[in-house]
C-alpha cells in the first residue's frame, strides 16, 4: 500500500479513538455526592463547616450564638449563614442550589431539581421558607425585598412581614 494510505487509515483510526473517548467521557454518571454541613453555636468564634465532592457542595457558618445546617443530594449546592441567635437550613437537591441566612429568626431554604434556585435572607423574620422546584426562582427577603416567585414551581413565605407567593410554572399568586 501507499504510504499516504497508511497515513490515512492512521489518521481516521486515531480520529475515531479520540471521538470514542470524547463520546464515553461526556455520557459518564454525574457526581452522586450527599453531603451534609452541619455549624453550632458555643465557640467563642463560631463555627464554618464547608465541603465539595465533584459538582456537589454545602457549607454551614454561624456566629457563637447560632445554629446552621445545609444538605446535598447528587450535584447541588446548599449553603447556611446564621448570624444572632439565628437558625439557617439549605437544601440543594438534585441539581439545585438552596441558601438561606438568617439573622435572629429562622430561615429553611429548599431547591430541587436542575436549575432550580432558592434563596433566603432575613433579619426580622421568626420564621421564613423559600421552595423552588426544576426551573423555579424563588427568593424571600424583609419588608424591602418582599418575596419572589418566578420561572417554574415555588413558593415563599415570611412570618414577620406577611408576604407571599406561588408559582405553578405559568401564574404566580402573591400576598402583598
Amino acid at each position: 500500500m501507499d504510504r499516504r494510505i497508511y497515513r490515512i487509515v492512521a489518521s481516521a483510526a486515531g480520529g475515531a479513538a479520540v471521538a470514542a473517548s470524547g463520546i464515553l467521557i461526556a455520557g459518564s454518571p454525574a457526581s452522586a455526592a450527599t453531603l451534609d454541613c452541619a455549624a453550632r453555636g458555643g465557640d467563642r468564634n463560631g463555627q464554618d463547616q464547608t465541603m465539595v465532592d465533584g459538582h456537589s457542595a454545602c457549607r454551614a457558618v454561624v456566629d457563637p450564638t447560632s445554629s446552621a445546617i445545609s444538605h446535598v443530594e447528587q450535584d447541588g449546592i446548599g449553603a447556611a449563614d446564621a448570624r444572632d441567635g439565628g437558625l439557617a437550613a439549605g437544601f440543594g437537591l438534585f441539581g439545585g442550589v438552596g441558601a438561606a441566612e438568617a439573622r435572629g429568626g429562622m430561615l429553611a431554604a429548599f431547591a430541587f431539581g436542575p436549575d432550580s434556585l432558592a434563596l433566603g435572607r432575613t433579619t426580622s423574620s421568626p420564621f421564613s421558607v423559600v421552595l423552588s422546584g426544576p426551573g423555579g426562582r424563588a427568593a424571600v427577603g424583609d419588608a424591602d425585598v418582599g418575596a419572589i416567585c418566578d420561572g417554574g414551581p415555588s413558593l415563599v413565605f415570611n412570618v414577620a412581614t406577611g408576604q407571599g407567593c406561588f408559582n405553578d410554572g405559568t401564574s404566580t399568586w402573591a400576598l402583598p
